[in-house]
């Protein structure tokens, strides 16, 4: 799970060029590198840096087909291993400012997208995840679970018509 640390690092840098950073991230980057990968609900603080990388970016921006691909790759490596607790995506969702709800909506689905297209054959997705900064061996990884997460994380998250207001 180092590997998910190092990620949610890189990520959490390349996101300071484009949006301002969640001040959370690096102590909960920190706690992804410790629990993550245990089969387990993860703990709240890696949840929320989990979905922190979803808008720490604008995928129009520059390198944003880059960005997607480590913020999927991460989800999914998250999604292999942990689940999120019941309503902690609505809660964090609710939570966002405007201009996160904006990020959100710009880049959901294009996270969404490249984390299915993970799950359906990592080993296509190699050479993308690779020039991404990727390293995680997502062939050798048992994903079986993730598309039904993602389709859950995917009914609170996409629903952007009515964007919810914290």
């Amino acid at each position: 799970m180092r590997r998910l640390a190092i990620l949610l690092a890189g990520a959490a840098l390349l996101a300071g060029c484009a949006a301002p950073a969640v001040p959370e991230a690096a102590s909960a980057v920190q706690a992804v590198s410790s629990e993550a990968g245990t089969g387990h609900t993860g703990s709240r603080t890696e949840q929320l840096a989990v979905l922190d990388g979803l808008v720490d970016f604008g995928a129009d921006t520059a390198g944003g087909s880059l960005k997607t691909a480590r913020a999927a790759a991460v989800l999914v490596e998250y999604l292999s291993a942990s689940d999120f607790e019941d309503g902690t995506a609505d809660a964090w969702r609710a939570g966002l400012s405007g201009d996160a709800q904006e990020r959100l909506a710009l880049n959901w689905p294009g996270i969404l997208a490249e984390a299915q297209a993970i799950c359906a054959d990592p080993a296509a997705r190699a050479d993308e995840l690779a020039s991404a900064g990727v390293e995680t061996d997502f062939p050798g990884m048992e994903l079986g679970g993730v598309p039904d997460k993602l389709a859950a994380l995917d009914a609170v998250l996409g629903a952007q018509e009515q964007p919810v207001k914290g």
